[in-house]
């Protein structure tokens, strides 16, 4: 490396990226960031005196060594790069690095690409596309999940850089060139997005039980339905005045589509399946509920206010019934739904939602070894991930073999078990239809 404290350009300071940033100033590496709410900037100069500032990216990059992009989305990054007038690329120097930290479509990281060899002309600017994971507390820790890829010379140029924001084991470096890093962190996302919606419907299916619904919790995170993501946001749900950690937009973002009077961005995840012609029923079911909660004008909340979406009478219903039980609509004086059926619901929404990911991540070329690693260590992991990955893998990634007929019969039975409460299950519904449809195909051969 051409300096031993090689200046560095942070363009985005949000709740990740501010994190970042700092955890590099402290780490000894000269930072310039940059951000277009100055509230932002302003807290990052006071809270680290060895830091700097600049009002546009490309003041930011002059003699910086590394460009780091940090912001939400490619919407945002295209002109941060571009613009005529304040466009980080016009003020990069000869072998300036570009890391795209934001999460992207791997497609963007292709455009991207081409623009830079295109606007920087005879210079050589490298980049790498490095989507990153973790929330803003590992971020600031310097131990976030990164998937890392590019050409090796580029990658191992920035070694230093990357291995500073991430985890001692948690720094993935992506085969495949350009684009292999967005495509792992986009598989990781199918896994999220799932689970995050599937914690509301178990939620609030319990609390329409007559659950205690904290009992309900700690009954759910320690079986087989349970997932990272069910442990961390539901939780939430028992105080609806709490502070948002998550908003629907970020995992919205991620999964799909938002259209918009002004720049109109594509979901990663349901753009890149639909350009790829792949199926992904599950996730798309999972969608169309950020969808609604989104169009409620419920966007900025915390993700846990999907549950509102299976209560619309009750929209409380699992905050008021943690620490408390109640009949459900029928005189019984115990829950008519089980905490097993549910349960079993979770395992099958989780196991179809598995497939369709894990079949994704064959068709885009992904290693499926290194993608175990990733989930499995990451927010998208569950159990169902870690029990069935073996059948799984032997059965190509389809709903089929004895282990999936088995938890297809439960689904089953669980579904036709919660009709009578009347209860949508829209993630459950979409789950035993593709068993249903997968297992008419093993009958069939």
């Amino acid at each position: 490396m051409a300096s031993r404290t090689p200046k560095i350009a942070f363009v985005g300071l949000g709740a990740m990226g501010y994190g970042m940033a700092a955890h590099l100033v402290r780490s000894g590496f000269s930072v310039t960031g940059c951000d277009i709410y100055q509230p932002s900037l302003d807290r990052f100069l006071k809270e680290n005196p060895n830091a700097s500032a600049a009002k546009t990216p490309r003041e930011a990059c002059q003699d910086a060594h590394f460009l780091i992009v940090m912001v939400a989305t490619s919407v945002q990054a295209t002109p941060l790069l571009f613009d005529e007038h304040t466009g980080a690329v016009k003020g990069l120097k000869e072998n300036t690095t570009v890391i795209m930290c934001s999460t992207v479509a791997p497609a963007y990281i292709s455009e991207v690409q081409q623009l830079l060899q295109s606007a920087a002309g005879k210079q050589h600017i490298r980049l790498i596309d490095s989507p990153v994971s973790g929330g803003a507390l590992r971020a600031a820790a310097g131990t976030l999940s990164i998937f890392a890829s590019g050409a090796p010379d580029d990658v191992e140029h920035a070694r230093a850089v990357l291995q500073c924001m991430s985890d001692a084991n948690k720094l993935y470096e992506i085969p495949g060139g350009l684009g292999g890093g967005s495509k792992a962190k986009l598989i990781h996302q199918i896994f999220a997005g799932v689970h995050i919606a599937m914690s509301s419907e178990a939620m609030g299916l319990a609390a329409l039980a007559g659950w205690d619904t904290k009992e309900a919790f700690d009954h759910l995170s320690e079986g087989g339905g349970s997932s990272w993501m069910f442990v961390n946001r539901a939780p939430f749900m028992f105080d609806p005045d709490h502070a948002k950690y998550s908003s629907v937009t970020i995992i919205a973002k991620d999964v799909l589509i938002m259209r918009r009077r002004a720049n109109p961005q594509q979901g990663i995840i349901t753009s890149t399946a639909r350009a790829y012609a792949f199926p992904l029923p599950v996730l798309g079911t999972a969608e169309q509920l950020y969808l609604t909660a989104i169009s409620a004008g419920w966007g900025a909340e915390d993700d846990c206010v999907l549950a509102r979406l299976y209560l619309p009478s009750q929209p409380d219903l699992v905050a008021t019934q943690a620490g408390h039980s109640s009949s459900p609509s029928s005189p019984s004086s115990s829950p008519r739904i089980s905490l097993q059926t549910i349960e079993d619901l979770m395992i099958g929404v989780h196991l179809a939602g598995m497939a369709e990911a894990m079949s994704f991540c064959a068709r885009l070329g992904v290693d499926e070894g290194l993608m175990y690693d990733i989930v499995s260590n990451a927010a998208g992991a569950s159990q169902v991930f870690m029990v069935f990955w073996e059948a799984m893998r032997r059965e190509g990634w389809r709903l089929r073999g004895r282990e999936v007929e088995r938890v297809r019969e439960r689904l089953k039975a669980a579904v036709e078990e919660i009709y009578g409460l009347r209860y949508p299950l829209w993630l459950g519904s979409a789950a035993l239809m593709e068993m249903f449809r997968e297992g008419e195909g093993e009958s069939g051969r």
